[in-house]
């Protein structure tokens, strides 16, 4: 009865094929046990130049070439290899910048300067931005006149002098946005002073600097990494 038993058990546990309407079909699922393969752990660094080093000292190891550098934003690129017999990629390096971002949008005058000294890449109109501010005292009033084309700006000097400024309703800036190995975009900004002395700055190029980013970051790679590239072994894209 025991090996009756057993028996019964090997056949049921035995898969079965049918055909049916030219199509054939199992009886049990069947569940493929792939063989274990070894893969880097993905590296995370914050410049340019220690992935490029990371690259040039390591590409001899890895498997699948070639290497691909993906730009995948002003402040993100990843680096992955070539589909293995698999169809499986090593996810290699992740350059993530950790330089401070300058979000747009309304300020309050101190901030506004500490701002555009300490975060932006000196320009004609950085300079004039800060020689206008600096024309404006916290404690001074201001009125403003704004027809959405230009604004005129009155700021009161003392108990009786008054200035009348001609205020730039676009200046052309260039802020710390991406990694400070590559040449900052220059883009413009919609300039407003309200008549509490709030100084607002708002992106007027429609995003094209962060294209304008991501070529700089695409042209480090290429010139950085051109021998790994004449020779098939890196491919650099946006």
């Amino acid at each position: 009865m025991l090996k009756e038993f057993a028996e019964f058990l090997l056949t049921k546990a035995e898969n079965k094929t049918y055909e049916i309407g030219g199509r054939t079909y199992s009886d049990k699922p069947l569940v493929e046990i792939a063989p274990p393969v070894d893969r880097p752990e993905m590296l995370t660094v914050n410049g340019l130049d220690s992935c490029v080093a990371l690259i040039q000292r390591e590409i001899k190891r890895i498997r699948s070439l070639p290497v691909y550098v993906r730009v995948e934003s002003p402040r993100v690129v990843e680096v992955f290899s070539e589909w293995d017999d698999r169809f499986e990629r090593d996810n290699l390096y992740r350059v993530a910048c950790d330089a401070p971002m300058f979000n747009p949008g309304w300020m309050d005058h101190e901030t506004a300067i500490i701002k555009l000294r300490s975060g932006f890449v000196e320009t004609g109109d950085l300079e004039y931005l800060l020689d206008l501010l600096g024309s404006i005292r916290k404690d001074d009033g201001v009125q403003t006149e704004d027809n959405g084309v230009s604004q005129i700006v009155t700021a009161t000097q003392g108990v009786s002098l008054k200035r009348n400024v001609q205020v730039k309703p676009r200046v052309a800036l260039a802020p710390y946005r991406t990694f400070t190995e590559v040449e900052q975009p220059e883009s413009e900004f919609l300039l407003r002073l309200s008549d509490d002395g709030q100084v607002g700055l708002f992106e007027a190029d429609g995003g094209f600097w962060r294209l304008a980013a991501k070529r700089n970051i695409a042209d480090y790679f290429a010139r950085e990494l051109r021998a790994e590239i004449d020779a098939g072994n890196v491919v650099v894209m946006m």
